[in-house]
């Protein structure tokens, strides 16, 4: 008989090139635990020893890994959310912070925390918050729940970007 394997978690930093060495230093953290074990799209970021990942993912291998995952891990990139949220994720969004050079600017963190205020996604800023907002995903089974198929909250998620962005 073999052990179950711990839930994978797909994990999308996007494609930006700025390095996002914070997160994938707490992904890196949590694997070694062994409750997770994660695919990594890491864009321009090198990936740390012994994490699984791709620098970019095409279509069909993106919406491979998300059917697959039990939990969906992004940066605060509307793509990246909608992506995990048409597959039927609930996902778990670290911002990037420009002060740590992740970014030019702060409008990641300002666009997470106004959709997380709607519950479309879940927010987590700093290696704990991320543990346990993955523990209650992989418990709760907000992974995908069918693959492809459209949902009044991917419709609502969609007119609230168009409305921030028209701001």
């Amino acid at each position: 008989m073999t052990a179950a394997q711990p839930p994978l978690v797909a994990v999308f930093l996007g494609t930006d090139h700025h390095r996002f060495d914070r997160l994938l230093a707490w992904v890196s953290s949590l694997q070694e635990e062994g409750l997770f074990r994660f695919h990594v799209q890491h864009g321009s970021t090198p990936l740390p020893p012994r994490l699984a990942g791709s620098p970019l993912l095409g279509p069909a291998a993106m919406a491979d890994l998300l059917d697959h995952a039990s939990a969906v891990v992004t940066h605060g990139g509307p793509g990246s959310i909608m992506d995990a949220r048409e597959h039927g994720h609930l996902p778990v969004v670290v911002p990037r912070d420009p002060r740590h050079g992740e970014h030019v600017d702060d409008h990641q963190q300002r666009f997470v925390r106004f959709v997380a205020r709607t519950g479309l996604v879940v927010a987590a800023y700093d290696e704990s918050e991320l543990a346990s907002r993955l523990s209650l995903a992989t418990l709760t089974g907000h992974g995908p729940k069918s693959a492809h198929h459209a949902t009044p909250t991917l419709a609502r998620f969609e007119v609230l970007v168009e409305r921030l962005v028209h701001r």
